[in-house]
């Protein structure tokens, strides 16, 4: 079932009850207003028939020839009249009902009492006189007000039915208004494909309401597919380049060794080569795995650590790597502040930023002499690493963060162009800001700008 059909069966169900309940109370109410008024029209009755038999002689012949009138009028009621004391009948009106002592002593007790009987209104009046005291009861059936609860029934009925049946017309009818968009929308959704993720929905004019709210969203969740998949393929024909090119500089090393038989010194020469090649490639996939889990995995797990101790356990590394690199490290912070040495992050990816950084400035460096200092700036934690290398071209500095970029002036040197991505996804996740500063000839100076904590 369609959510249109849906909204239509179940707002007609709930005004079919509300309408319902409507149409029932008034009912109760005009059947019980009814009743009430046939019981005080026979209560009337009573006093009527108690002047007409006792109080002949107590009042004028004009007004007592009233009263017969309006006695006459009711001689076909059902009028019984019963002595108060032993409750023998004084009046009887033949009619096959029957009055229980008890129903006698409550109207003795209350004065007057309305009742029913089976089909039929009684209304009881204790009424005392010269002669002696007398219960009158006079009973009837409301014929009248029978049938205008008949007609009435009807009439509720039949307007119940057409009302509902009104509503279901009117509610499928601003159904099929309300969701018109939407059929556009899914048409429209229907028929993109990764080809077409630049196309976008046409926001519909006029005030902001629940579908225009979701086509932005939903322009806005294309724009970020798009972008997604445009990276998705950048990296998949990127990844394969990089990966193609030492495969293919270790596949024509063994064809070309394979061709005749070579020394042991040329044999130790190509596995040298292979190793070198091997170890570039393990490089690459082994920064695609880092960058794959930045992207797919959701909150990193951060602890609390010291910036300084694991820039030491980076430039013990690089030591090692690089035994002719000259790194120097300043450490200008007040012993108040060294608290702000201490930062909320994850440890093994900051490490990795962090040599990432260190690699690029020893690299790039000719000779390889880097400064890093760590300083604190308006109550904010800083690291500079700085080189004396190339510099970076004014057109490559917003490209040298980019995933795979390689800029002509570095292309000589040994390098994938993953790093710094890498380092860009993890300083984010940090919250982090890196600011680049370079000059041609001079150097470049990268300086990481911590969060306040």
């Amino acid at each position: 079932m369609t959510l249109r059909n849906k909204l239509i069966i179940l707002s007609t169900l709930l005004f079919a009850f509300a309408l319902g309940l409507v149409f029932l109370g008034t009912f109760l109410l005009f059947k019980q207003h009814t009743r009430e008024l046939y019981f005080k029209k026979l209560l009337e009755r009573a006093n009527t028939a108690a002047y007409f038999y006792f109080e002949k002689d107590e009042v004028n012949d004009k007004k007592y020839r009233s009263i017969e009138a309006q006695y006459r009028r009711i001689y076909n009621e059902s009028i019984r009249v019963y002595h108060a004391g032993d409750q023998s009948l004084f009046i009887d009106d033949k009619l096959n009902l029957r009055l229980s002592a008890e129903m006698l002593d409550k109207i003795v007790a209350e004065g007057s009492l309305t009742f029913k009987l089976g089909d039929k209104q009684l209304a009881g009046l204790y009424y005392k006189d010269n002669q002696g005291n007398f219960i009158i009861v006079v009973s009837g059936t409301d014929n009248a007000g029978n049938m205008q609860l008949d007609a009435l029934k009807k009439m509720l009925v039949f307007f119940y039915l057409l009302g509902a049946l009104i509503h279901f017309l009117l509610a499928g009818f601003l159904a099929k208004r309300t969701f018109r968009p939407f059929a556009t929308l899914i048409k429209k959704v229907n028929s993109m494909t990764t080809d077409n993720l630049h196309s976008r929905l046409d926001v519909p004019s006029g005030h902001k309401d629940e579908i225009k709210e979701l086509i932005i969203t939903f322009n806005y969740f294309l724009a970020r597919l798009e972008n997604g998949v445009q990276t998705q393929k950048n990296f998949l024909k990127n990844a394969s380049h990089e990966l193609k090119t030492p495969l293919t500089a270790m596949m024509g090393d063994i064809e070309v060794t394979l061709n005749q038989p070579r020394s042991n010194e040329e044999y130790e020469t190509l596995l040298a080569s292979l190793k070198n090649d091997t170890v570039h490639l393990k490089s690459i996939l082994d920064s695609l795995l880092i960058l794959s889990g930045l992207e797919m995995s959701g909150e990193q797990k951060m602890t609390e650590v010291r910036i300084d101790e694991v820039l030491w356990n980076v430039l013990e590394k690089k030591a090692i790597e690089y035994p002719h690199a000259q790194v120097s490290v300043d450490v200008q912070i007040p012993p108040l502040q060294e608290q702000l040495l201490t930062i909320s992050a994850n440890r093994e990816l900051l490490y990795i930023a962090l040599s990432n950084l260190l690699d690029n400035a020893i690299k790039f460096s000719e000779p390889p002499k880097v400064n890093v200092l760590i300083s604190i700036m308006n109550g904010q934690l800083q690291v500079s690493i700085s080189d004396n290398g190339p510099g970076i071209p004014l057109n490559d500095r917003v490209a040298v963060f980019e995933l795979f970029y390689r800029s002509n002036q570095t292309r000589h040197i040994k390098g994938q162009g993953i790093g710094l991505y890498i380092t860009k996804q993890i300083l984010q996740l940090h919250g982090i800001e890196a600011q680049l500063l370079s000059e041609l000839e001079q150097g470049t100076c990268v300086t990481l700008v911590f969060p306040l904590v």
